[in-house]
């Protein structure tokens, strides 16, 4: 055993500590397992703390004794830790050296391996070097000499090995140090790891619980170090879901201000429906009040009818008074006189009447020369030339005696007349249906301009129902998610100037429905079920995730929504801009040009982007009501001129309307006939006055007196009927001028009417509907009143002021200045809301996607493959242990660990398990389809438990994971008992509980040794076997000794007899004054 155990191992053979502590200069013997004893403070652990810096650089001193203030730079000046100059034992510049000499049996020469500590000062951080002479012995290097009675502590310069000086480059820091001093010492282990396995077996607390000590002293610390970067993005995580939520609520608010301003605006449209109404209504009223004072006029005129029939009944009363008057006048003596002149008197007034019918028929001349003079004026530009009737048109009222040219002369007029008429007709008709048409158009534009001013995207009305078809239809399914158009989605274009073009070859696409890939299927199916003819739905959920590609029309649409963004790059990206048509010539499968020119499948077309309607981008409303305007003035020019010339036709057709064309009312020799007629007449008049200037007729008989009183008398009957045929005629007067007056207000009337129109042009088609519903169903003309109109406003009045109470609700909410509010601000609202819906609540939910992509990213790819890999290591270091233990027997017994899964850890575990469908990989699982439902479900509630936890050890340390415990196997004859020490530790003695952790942390340590391999089999047992018996302390000696270890054990002096004899040397500390010297012994014999 001994033979092959020096065969095996790299023994310590001396070591040196030269101003370490208490000892200045001290040089131990050590012969295999060595135990070190003394009284308390005289430098048990010191010796230990000296090794285990020499070997692994540990700083951890004296850790059995809990005691935490010990340091190198203590160590080095040797502080007694007591007041005043004398605290330290070295002052001024110190050098120390700890050097260990090793045997290698294979080689059959020394090793020394050692470290060079400088402290310059008491303040300054002491600097170690480390150092490694192959084949040479402690005694071989001159760390000091004896110079007269004084040590002389050699320099690190002036070190030197068998004489010859060490080389600077020969010394090393800690890190390359201790890893070249383990290599030398046979040993491929990490200094760190190795480290803390000497350092937990030199100072383990024996009262801790097997699950805890398993924890502390065998397992590795593993903190994962991705808590803090996932708590990062959980924090950047949180404060995206609070801005999105911020803006989600502000969403729901803009909805509301939105909701109000529509109630507003219908409101408002309901009161300027009845103000167009009311005006419509007072010009109904006016022509009802036509109505009736027409059928007045016409009673008069029958009364006045009835009058003059009664007129004619009392001439002939009167003509039989004046009968008699004849008949008494009628006596022989003025009989033939009398005759005479009744004769001339017949003759004169037949004449008069002769010549007063000639007077009319000259003025009916008179009137219609004026009247044609007046329509050649008028229609000089359309009518043929008339020279050939103007001289005979122009002499109408002359007697000159060229009464058939006159004739031929105007109806030569009329046929002219007659033609042009027939033109005007087909004109007014033409222009009529035209102005009728236009006027439509005038109204849906002005109601288009009316939405774009209040900042509403037009959109077509058949897209705008199917998309809320679809939005009613997954509200059914009770999924809450925006059912866009791909053209409001579009946030800006950033190089206008190709708007114009993109925007036409996109055509219909750019109304396309958009929703969440994770609905699409859905939308998808209500467009089937509602036979939905007029919409689109892109199918979000199979477009190909791609950039915008350089250069072409994709890449100047800004898009902040995911699909919408993918739907632009699937339709754009193979569309390049060119600048010229030579460029567009290389571009034959996909180019176009800001004129319009498109290349496609190779071939080229010129598009027609005339009446392309702007609709991308955040200005798309600004470039609507621009173009809109644009259009509406453009159509109120035409309509203008077009009104203008069928004003201009109506007047032209009135004109030739007041000519009777009938030229058998008109005599055209009526000039001439009344100068005839007048000719005549004086010649009557002559012939009477000579027959009244005859003094023979001298009297009247007195019968012509009575008979002259009957005949007044049937004269003031007759006058009586004149006076009131004339109060009849007054009255006819009195009605012409009332219509007349009706007349002009009709006109008013109808003027304010018009204008009310021209301004509401689109709701004149729904006033006029809804008016003729309520006058047919109340019976009457009035349906609306002022005092109406006045409520209707006190309703606008607070609806506005509920608006205004939604807009203050946002503004608190948005933070944003409260003067913000009032009817002026709604395109304001709805350019927020479009802005907000479109743009900031998408970008926010997409960062907010990406950041919760990020974060269990962080969880999946570092913190559970982190802690899944410290797990996977741990049970790899007890797969190894156990291995260990199978060989290691004690006794009878034999020892093996056991890990169980933590029931609270189910959920980590149970994600790993299905890890394995994905190579076990994290990183594989984020990047597949993630279809597991329940494994998405354990891994957000995994990741919540764990960041809500506030002790971050309690998930971020693998040890919790698990409980663990020692599974004893006692053979006794032919029986083998097995029991759990966590069990047995309640009844158990403190030598049983302290044997299976010495057997566990040899059993992890020796993990470090090589069976087959020649090395250092290094342990260290500060404050040794505290609590065994004897007999148990027998039989762990044996155990390390037969296991190859090479143990170095402190003690106080009583535990010499216990430990002492079962070891190879001893080494008994003696305090002298303020130093401490070593005294070995042997105590058993080989």
């Amino acid at each position: 055993m001994k033979n092959q155990t020096i065969m095996n191992r790299k023994s310590a053979k001396k070591l040196l500590m030269v101003q370490w502590s208490r000892f200045q200069n001290v040089c131990i013997e050590l012969e295999g397992s060595t135990l070190v004893t003394g009284v308390n403070g005289s430098g048990k652990s010191t010796v230990l703390d000296a090794m285990t810096y020499l070997l692994t650089g540990n700083t951890q001193f004296n850790k059995a004794a809990k005691d935490r203030d010990r340091t190198v730079l203590g160590y080095v000046r040797g502080d007694t830790r007591s007041n005043g100059e004398a605290r330290y034992l070295r002052n001024g510049s110190v050098v120390s050296y700890i050097a260990m000499e090793f045997s290698d049996p294979t080689l059959g020469v020394p090793l020394t391996v050692g470290v060079c500590i400088e402290s310059p000062s008491e303040s300054g951080k002491p600097v170690s070097s480390w150092f490694i002479c192959p084949g040479a012995a402690i005694d071989d290097i001159d760390f000091t000499r004896i110079e007269g009675n004084a040590l002389r502590i050699t320099p690190k310069n002036e070190l030197t090995v068998n004489g010859e000086a060490m080389k600077l480059s020969s010394f090393m820091g800690r890190d390359r140090g201790t890893e070249a001093v383990l290599r030398a010492l046979g040993l491929r282990v990490d200094a760190a790891k190795y480290r803390t396995k000497l350092l937990k077996m030199m100072a383990f607390n024996p009262e801790n619980n097997i699950d805890q000590f398993i924890q502390d002293c065998v397992l590795e610390p593993g903190k994962v170090q991705s808590l803090e970067e996932l708590r990062e993005q959980k924090r950047q995580f949180e404060r995206l879901r609070e801005l999105y939520e911020s803006l989600r609520q502000g969403k729901i608010q803009l909805e509301e201000v939105l909701r109000q301003s529509d109630e507003y605006e219908k409101k408002k449209r309901v009161l300027r429906i009845r103000e167009l109404m009311l005006s419509y209504q007072a010009l109904r009223e006016k022509e009802e009040e036509e109505k009736q004072t027409k059928n007045r006029y016409q009673a008069l005129k029958d009364q006045y009818g009835r009058l003059t029939e009664r007129a004619g009944e009392l001439a002939r009363q009167q003509e039989a008074a004046q009968e008699r008057l004849r008949i008494a006048e009628n006596n022989d003596m003025v009989k033939g006189m009398q005759e005479s002149l009744d004769s001339l008197k017949r003759q004169i007034e037949e004449a008069d009447r002769e010549k007063k019918n000639w007077e009319d028929k000259l003025a009916q001349i008179l009137k219609l020369k004026k009247k044609i003079s007046a329509l050649i004026k008028l229609l000089e530009a359309d009518l043929p030339s008339l020279s050939s009737e103007n001289t005979y048109l122009e002499t109408l009222e002359q007697a000159d005696g060229e009464t058939a040219k006159k004739r031929e002369a105007f109806d030569a007029f009329r046929e002219k007349v007659h033609r042009q008429d027939g033109i005007y007709e087909e004109n007014k008709i033409h222009l009529q249906d035209q102005c009728k048409e236009r006027e439509k158009e005038i109204g849906a534009l002005q109601e288009k301009i009316r939405r774009l001013e209040s900042n509403i995207l037009v959109f077509p009305a058949e897209v705008e129902n199917a998309r809320n078809k679809i939005q009613r239809g997954l509200e059914k399914q009770g999924i809450q998610t925006e059912v866009h158009i791909f053209a409001e989605l579009v946030q800006e274009v950033t190089a206008p100037e190709w708007r114009k073009a993109v925007e036409t070859f996109l055509g219909r696409k750019r109304f396309y429905i958009i929703v969440d890939g994770a609905h699409c299927h859905k939308a998808m199916q209500i467009l089937q079920k509602e036979r939905i003819y007029d919409g689109n739905v892109v199918i979000t959920d199979k477009l190909p995730e791609t950039e915008a590609v350089e250069g072409s029309a994709a890449e100047i649409l800004r898009i902040p929504n995911v699909y919408a963004r993918r739907y632009a790059n699937y339709l754009l990206n193979g569309i390049h801009l060119c600048e010229n048509l030579e460029e567009l010539h290389e571009y034959p499968k996909g180019g176009l040009m800001r004129d319009g020119m498109l290349a496609k499948s190779y071939a080229v077309a010129m598009m027609d982007m005339r009446r392309t309607e702007l609709c991308l981008g955040a200005d798309a409303i600004r470039c609507q009501l621009e173009q809109s305007r644009k259009e509406l003035e453009e159509l109120q020019v035409v309509q203008r001129a077009d009104k203008e010339a069928l004003s201009q036709v109506i007047k032209y057709r009135d004109a030739i309307k007041e000519i009777d064309w009938d030229g058998g009312h008109y005599d055209f020799g009526a000039a001439y006939g009344l100068k005839d007629c007048k000719k005549r007449r004086d010649s009557l008049v002559k012939d009477r006055e000579e027959i009244e200037a005859n003094p023979d007729f001298t009297a009247v008989l007195k019968e012509l007196e009575t008979a002259g009183r009957l005949a007044r008398e049937a004269n003031e009957s007759v006058n009586q009927n004149q006076s009131e045929l004339c109060g009849c005629k007054n009255d006819l007067k009195g009605c012409e001028g009332t219509l007349g007056r009706i007349s002009t207000e009709i006109y008013l009337c109808q003027k304010a009417y018009e204008e009310k129109c021209l301004v509401n042009m689109e709701l004149k088609e729904a006033m006029l509907e809804e008016y003729n519903r309520e006058s047919e169903k109340r019976g009457t003309i009035r349906v609306t009143t002022q005092l109406s109109i006045d409520k209707s406003k006190n309703m606008l009045a607070e609806r506005e002021r509920q608006l205004e109470d939604a807009q203050l609700a946002y503004c608190r909410l948005a933070g944003i200045d409260v003067g913000k509010r009032g009817i002026g601000y709604i395109p304001w609202y709805r350019e927020e809301y479009r802005n907000l819906a479109h743009v900031k609540v998408e970008e926010a939910q997409q960062k907010l996607q990406e950041q919760a992509g990020r974060l269990e990213s962080a969880f999946m790819n570092d913190f559970v493959a982190e802690i899944d890999e410290n797990v996977r290591e741990a049970k790899r270091e007890m797969d190894a242990i156990n291995r260990e233990l199978r060989h290691m027997p004690f006794g009878n017994d034999t020892y093996k660990f056991v890990m169980k899964e933590k029931p609270d850890r189910a959920l980590f575990f149970r994600i790993c398990r299905r890890l394995e469908k994905y190579m076990s990989s994290p990183q594989v699982y984020m990047n597949s389809a993630r279809d597991d439902e329940e494994m998405e479900n354990d891994i957000q509630e995994f990741m919540s438990i764990i960041l809500a936890e506030e002790d971050e050890w309690e998930y971020t340390d693998y040890r919790r994971y698990f409980s663990y415990d020692m599974e004893i196997s006692s053979r006794q004859g032919q029986t083998e008992i097995t029991a759990e020490l966590s069990k047995k530790q309640g009844s158990a003695s403190n030598g049983e509980k302290q044997t299976p952790y010495f057997i566990i942390l040899a059993a992890s340590l020796l993990q470090c040794y090589p069976a087959n391999t020649c090395c250092a089999r290094l342990a260290f047992i500060d404050e040794a076997f505290s609590a065994l018996s004897r007999e148990r302390i027998e039989q762990m000696v044996r155990y390390f000794e037969e296991n190859h270890f090479q143990v170095f054990y402190a003690a106080p002096p009583e535990k010499i007899n216990s430990i002492g004899q079962f070891i190879d040397s001893t080494v008994s500390l003696i305090v002298t004054g303020r130093y401490t010297n070593a005294v070995e012994g042997l105590v058993k014999q080989a």
